[in-house]
């Protein structure tokens, strides 16, 4: 398994879920999650989100590749996992095969509207601003973080993020696997 589409399609059918039924659970179209299991469609983070917490499943075991394992990784080794430029923003990796940490690099350039809601995760995580100021809403409190600062979610817990400001925000989060 390659794609995220086809690893999408391998646990939806692992948990015994028609393309309906996950439909029901996530809220997202039938034909929309079809089209992401046929890589014709590229989710956003959210939408990724909802498919895992649906899938009881975390979202690092459904991007990460798997078959490589190094204590190192390198910033220009980095896989991408998901890009937009109109929402201008980017995510990648920060660990490489499968590890019980997982850690991902999220890129939102500044001067941009993109702001994330997710709904929250089957797990905890840990995120920690490396560049730039992050602007997250947190049960209808906003909590401004600069460089330097982190910030800890509990699993389940809806939150929205954005950049503030102009200047590109790098936060970097981890979440352990279950």
């Amino acid at each position: 398994m390659n794609n995220l589409g086809e690893k999408i399609k391998f646990y939806r059918k692992d948990k015994g879920l028609t393309l309906k039924e996950l439909s029901q659970i996530t809220g997202l179209s039938v034909g929309f999650i079809s089209n992401i299991e046929r890589n014709q469609n590229s989710p956003s983070v959210s939408n990724l989100q909802q498919i895992c917490t649906a899938l009881n499943i975390n979202l690092m075991e459904i991007i990460q590749d798997g078959t490589e394992k190094s204590p190192v990784l390198k910033r220009e080794e980095r896989k991408e996992i998901f890009s937009s430029k109109s929402e201008q923003t980017k995510i990648e990796l920060l660990t490489k095969g499968t590890n019980d940490l997982n850690g991902i690099a999220i890129t939102i350039e500044g001067n941009s509207d993109y702001s994330d809601l997710s709904w929250g995760h089957n797990y905890d995580e840990i995120g920690v601003v490396v560049r730039g100021t992050l602007e997250i809403e947190l049960e209808n409190k906003i909590y401004i973080l600069e460089e330097g600062d982190s910030i800890y979610l509990e699993k389940f817990t809806p939150h929205r993020y954005r950049n503030p400001n102009e200047e590109r925000n790098v936060t970097f989060w981890f979440s352990v696997k279950k």
